[in-house]
Formats: structure tokens, sequence, C-alpha cells
């Protein structure tokens, strides 16, 4: 089923016009998605020379109703569970890379906007779920004081997302006469200000070696005023919606996804792999089929535990979390700097499970027509990510350590 007619599939079983897929599990969105998958497979080669999501894909995938999954049916969301949610950002990014990128970033970005005023989120959320969003954590941004909220000025990079955005949300240090401001701990005040993207310039930064098709450009604002309740401060503001994961520190709800999608990456490597296999005959014994080679069978059965191991990791963690945002339990130290590790523990398992997939097919990876070649250069653009950077193991070791840890290393 092509991308123009699943929406028009989606649209006839639809209630007052709206494009979303009205759906009530996580059952219903997993076989909406199905329905996807074979085309966002076969359409990966063009997102990626694109840079870009194409616009009839993402509007078939928005009609999925995947992009509701944090958001409370208040809203039109589906409030899923963290593990059902991790499912379907695993299932987009095996048919992928790229949309599960921007799937995962759309999906996590709820709980963020949840942590600015009501007005705002109801704002953005005024049609349902919007993965017309784009935002970057980096504080990349100056925001001024004036009358009624902040001038805004900066340039910020890495803002994923699908096509024609309407908001993007960058982090700002908040200043004085140039001077940053300092909070009593000594560290720069800092502060998310929700933008229209009709306001800010978009540049066409993003030529990359992976995740090419999320055209994670960079984004600038000029002398751009900001009205005080379109701004907040993400690690320490109350959230206004009953979301659960907005009561759990940010990058440990950004560290979740990244596991999930780099599972994802890893599980389509090895779909990869096996369909190779069947057919590939290596160039000096033509005679026999790789599939058949007891190398060959030992090493596949081996990265398919790995990727076992990665995924029971992560549904590990997601457990711990989800358990703390719903029962009002506070996260302890170690659990918080456990889950942020467990992002960088699992893509490295997935990072191993692709290099071997990619190794294991032989000189058809080197082709540009290749899908391991692109799942390659999709995952080792995901480990540059901040929310698998392996820094928090030195920070979770001195915890265990019975050394300090700043508490900025918390939030």
């Amino acid at each position: 089923m092509s991308a123009v007619s699943f929406i028009a599939h989606v649209n006839s079983n639809s209630l007052g016009g709206t494009e979303m897929l009205q759906t009530s599990t996580v059952g219903d969105v997993h076989k909406a998605i199905a329905e996807l998958v074979p085309e966002i497979a076969a359409r990966g080669p063009e997102v990626e020379e694109r840079r870009a999501i194409p616009v009839d894909l993402f509007d078939a995938l928005v009609a999925t109703g995947c992009f509701g999954a944090h958001l409370p049916t208040t809203h039109g969301g589906l409030a899923l569970p963290l593990p059902e949610v991790n499912s379907i950002i695993e299932m987009i990014a095996r048919a992928d890379g790229s949309l599960g990128w921007v799937t995962m970033i759309a999906i996590s970005t709820p709980p963020a906007v949840a942590l600015f005023s009501k007005d705002c989120f109801d704002e953005v959320y005024a049609s349902g779920p919007n993965p017309y969003l784009r935002g970057a954590l980096a504080p990349k941004g100056m925001a001024t004081p004036v009358d009624g909220g902040y001038l805004v000025n900066g340039q910020w990079p890495f803002a994923s997302g699908g096509p024609q955005p309407r908001y993007v949300m960058g982090t700002c240090v908040v200043c004085d006469n140039g001077e940053p401001r300092r909070t009593p701990l000594g560290l720069p005040e800092m502060l998310q200000a929700m933008m229209p993207a009709a306001e800010v310039e978009f540049l066409d930064t993003w030529h990359v070696a992976g995740l090419r098709g999320t055209d994670s450009c960079d984004f600038i604002a000029h002398d751009l005023f900001v009205p005080q309740q379109s701004t907040t401060n993400v690690f320490t503001a109350t959230p206004c919606a009953d979301i659960p994961l907005a009561r759990v520190p940010l990058r440990v709800v950004f560290a979740t996804a990244h596991g999930a999608l780099a599972v994802g990456i890893a599980h389509g490597a090895l779909d990869d792999i096996g369909t190779v296999a069947a057919t590939k005959r290596p160039a000096m014994n033509p005679t026999k089929r790789l599939a058949a080679d007891t190398v060959f069978q030992h090493t596949l059965g081996e990265q398919a535990i790995r990727l076992q191991a990665a995924r029971a990791l992560l549904n590990h963690h997601s457990e711990l979390v989800w358990t703390a945002a719903t029962t009002g339990h506070d996260l302890t130290a170690a659990e918080i700097l456990a889950a942020r590790s467990m992002a960088a523990y699992v893509t490295n398992l997935c990072v191993g499970v692709i290099d071997t997939a990619y190794t294991l097919a032989g000189s058809t990876s080197l082709y540009d027509t290749s899908s391991l070649q692109r799942r390659l250069r999709d995952i080792h653009a995901a480990t540059q990510h901040l929310a698998a950077t392996t820094e928090t193991y030195r920070t979770l070791g001195a915890l265990l350590a019975g050394e300090p840890v700043p508490p900025q290393a918390l939030l």
C-alpha cells in the first residue's frame, strides 16, 4: 500500500476529519505501522538522497497515530507505557534508521513540552499529536530579558524532524548586558525557548555520513521576542500535563528512546544479512552459499544473542523508569545514571551487531545500494548523540565508588 493510499485508508476510518488513526492500544498502532513498513524500507534510498523525509511518507506515518504515544488522551494521544513506546521506535528504525530517528525525537517531545506552561502546551498540541516540532538541547542561544519575555539570538544544530515544522525549541543562556546569569551552583542560568518555526531561519547544513534523511539542519533566531510563558527550564520545571515521563529527568527519557532506536537499526541489519546470505556465494567458492557456511552460522547466532541482550537491558531500565514515573517514586541517583549509561552500552552492543553484519556481507556492502552500508553509517552517526555518550560511565563509577557527583549530572 502506498503512502497516499494508506492515508486515504486511515482517513476513511477517522473521526471528525482528523488524519490521525483512532487507536486505543499499541497493537492497533503496530498494525498500522506494519502496513507502512514495506514502503518505508523500500523508500530508504529516496529518503537518504533527499536528506529529508518526503511529505507523503511522513504524513502516512503521522496517520498511524504513533506520534501520540506519550501524549495524554486529553490531547488526542495514547498515553502508552514506556516499554510499548520503545517497541514502536524499534519497529520503525528496523525499517529505516532516518525515519526511526525522527520518530524517536517526535515521540519523546511531549514530556519536554509538558515542562512549559499549560498555555504553551495546549497551543502546541491543540490539534492532537504534533510531530512538526524540532528542538536542540545544547545551549547555543542567548536570551536577554525584556518586558514580558526575552529577546533570543542563537544558532542551534541538529534540529531533526519531518517536513514543514511549526515550532522549534532552543536552549539559551540567560544574559544580562551580555554576561551569563549564574545559578546558586555557579552554573549559567539556562532556559528553553519555544519559537514559531516561521520566525527562524533554517540553514542547509545537513551534509553528513549517516542518518542523512533526518534533515537535522541548523536554525537561527535573530532578536526574536519570546514571551515568558513560552520559556521554561526543562531541568527544574514542574510538568503542566499528565505525562508520566515528564516527572523523570529528560536525559533519561532520551536514553530509553535512543536505546530503542539502536536496537531497531541492529534488528534491521540482521534482517538484511539473512537476506543476503540466502543467495550470496563466496567469490572463490561459487558452489557454496554463505547461509550454509558454519562459521557464518556461528557468528550470526552470536550476534542474535547480542541483540537480545541489548533489548533485555533496555527493557529492564525502561520498566524501572516507567514504574518510578507512574508511582511518584523519585529515581535514585544510581538509577538515573544507570539508565543513562544503559543507552551508551546498548548502542555499543548494537554497533557490534551492525558492524559484524556489514562485514559478513562482504563486498556487496560497499555499494550505495546496500541497506547494510546505510545501517552502518546510521548507527555510527547515532553514537554521536548526547544520549549515547559514555561520559556517564565515569559519573556512575564515581557514585559507586563513594565519590561526590555534581548535582547537574542528575538533572
